[in-house]
C-alpha cells in the first residue's frame, strides 16, 4: 500500500536510462514517488538508489513492454501493491533503421508493441482512477521523427 498519500506517485515506463531516467529525477526532486519500469533490472535498481537518496520511494518493477500482455502484467502487479499512480508518464520507445522491406518482422512488431500498443494500454488502464480521484497527469513522450519524413525509418515514424 501506498504510504504517503501527500506525495504523488509516478510511474515512468523506460526509466533505465537517457529521458526517463532524467524525467524521474525531476519528479523525484518535485516531491514525487517513483515507479520505474524498463526491460533493464540492474540500471533500475541503480536509479531506484540514486533517487532514495533525493527522498523519494523507488520501486522498481522490471517489465519488457515490447511483449504482448506486459502492460496488463505491470498493471495488475501495481493494483496488487496498492500504488495508485497519480503521474503517468509513457516514455517507453525504440526505433530502428533501414528499409522496411529488409526489417526483422519481430523487431517490426516489438516496436509496435512497445511505441504503440503497451503506452496506449497502459494509459487505458491507469486513466480511469485518475477520473475518479479527480487528479492525475499523464506525459505522452514523443520524437520529432514523427512530424518530418524519414527515410530508412518507416516503422519508427510511424510509431512515434
Amino acid at each position: 500500500m501506498q504510504d504517503n498519500a501527500s506525495r504523488p506517485l509516478a510511474l515512468v515506463t523506460g526509466a533505465s536510462s537517457g529521458i526517463g531516467a532524467d524525467l524521474a529525477r525531476e519528479l523525484a526532486r518535485h516531491g514525487h514517488d517513483l515507479v520505474l519500469t524498463a526491460r533493464r533490472e540492474p540500471e533500475l535498481e541503480a536509479l531506484a538508489n540514486e533517487l532514495r537518496v533525493l527522498g523519494a520511494t523507488a520501486t522498481v518493477i522490471s517489465k519488457d513492454l515490447g511483449v504482448p500482455g506486459a502492460a496488463r502484467e505491470l498493471t495488475t502487479e501495481l493494483e496488487a501493491r496498492g500504488l495508485r499512480i497519480d503521474v503517468l508518464v509513457n516514455n517507453a520507445g525504440f526505433g530502428d533503421v533501414g528499409p522496411l522491406v529488409r526489417e526483422d518482422p519481430d523487431r517490426i512488431d516489438a516496436m509496435l508493441q512497445v511505441n504503440v500498443a503497451s503506452l496506449t494500454a497502459l494509459t487505458r488502464a491507469i486513466l480511469p482512477g485518475m477520473v475518479e480521484r479527480k487528479r492525475g497527469r499523464i506525459m505522452l513522450l514523443s520524437s520529432t521523427a514523427a512530424f518530418q519524413p524519414g527515410p530508412n525509418m518507416a516503422t519508427y515514424c510511424a510509431t512515434c
